[in-house]
């Protein structure tokens, strides 16, 4: 059906499961007809589909705008995704957000940046990049000209990674970044003071971010899941719960929890993974009980936790 249309502008199919196996006919899409936007989001493409897909990207002269969030791709297909984005000479707004570029893919990201001038919008929030991918990106972006909008947040760069990305927006005297997204970055000393260093080169520039806490020690990983939270009103903590608690004892021990947290794309570092799973487990038993989550608000479950781990902290 869509080979017989010549006049076909925009494609939207977005949630449609569509896997691997299906991608080789959306880049044959891709390839023959003069697309302008196509919108592939809420599918499960996965490494093999984005083997596929970058390719079609890199050679694809008339697509504008590019939705592939919310899929399965990582390991070679991110960085096939990268590098078509590298190639492609037509592209403005890419949407890869929660996927699982990682720091790999930052590596590949980081090269497409530094070579493409005509992407102007990119999304790769929650695709679990760590400072050192964010060290990648900064490369990039050091030597970027087309860049508007840029939204890494969700992602557990830390606030030295964080650091770096503005430092080099800062360092170039050709960039015309208008927007940086850092949610969830903890603020703290040093990353306030680049915030401050880069708006005095950067005048325009708009930052979301953490508000800075003078004083504060210690980070709090339920208020950021919280605020996470608030961002993706879909993600129920209580289904991670039940996937990983095989022996339906209503209970999932720290070590699992960690793992099943992280292949959720929690958006924390290793040590606020830590934190957040001990905050959790207010009794200290090695284990989170989540029985009290099926009866409740999520929100208000992890108000809960926190009473029981301060109490517990303080008794």
């Amino acid at each position: 059906m869509l080979h017989s249309n010549v006049n076909l502008k925009e494609v939207f199919l977005s949630g449609n499961s569509f896997s691997d196996k299906d991608i080789e006919h959306f880049t044959d899409v891709m390839k023959d007809f003069r697309l302008t936007h196509f919108d592939l989001s809420k599918n499960c493409i996965g490494e093999k589909g984005g083997q596929l897909l970058g390719p079609a990207i890199g050679a694809n002269e008339s697509l504008e705008f590019l939705n592939v969030s919310w899929n399965n791709l990582r390991r070679r297909g991110a960085i096939a995704v990268a590098h078509g984005l590298k190639n492609n000479v037509m592209l403005k707004q890419l949407n890869l957000a929660w996927n699982g570029f990682g720091d790999e893919g930052a590596v590949a990201l980081g090269e497409a940046l530094r070579n493409n001038t005509i992407i102007q919008w990119l999304d790769i929030s929650n695709n679990r990049i760590t400072a050192e991918g964010a060290k990648y990106l900064a490369k990039g972006v050091e030597g970027n000209e087309g860049l508007k909008h840029f939204n890494v947040g969700f992602n557990p760069i830390t606030p030295a990674g964080a650091c770096q990305l503005l430092e080099s927006f800062g360092k170039n005297s050709s960039t015309v970044i208008e927007h940086v997204d850092i949610s969830n970055v903890r603020v703290d000393e040093d990353l306030w003071n680049t915030l401050k260093e880069t708006k005095t080169t950067l005048e325009n520039l708009k930052v979301t971010h953490q508000p800075y806490l003078e004083g504060r020690k210690k980070p709090n990983p339920i208020a950021t899941l919280k605020e996470w939270l608030e961002h993706n009103k879909h993600f129920e903590l209580v289904e991670v719960f039940k996937r990983f608690d095989e022996e339906e004892s209503m209970e999932v021990s720290k070590e699992i929890l960690f793992d099943a947290f992280q292949q959720a794309h929690l958006p924390f570092d290793k040590t606020n993974m830590e934190l957040l799973i001990d905050q959790m487990d207010g009794e200290n038993k090695g284990a989170v009980n989540y029985t009290a989550l099926l009866e409740t608000d999520q929100i208000k479950w992890l108000d809960e936790c926190v009473v029981r781990y301060n109490s517990n902290v303080a008794g």
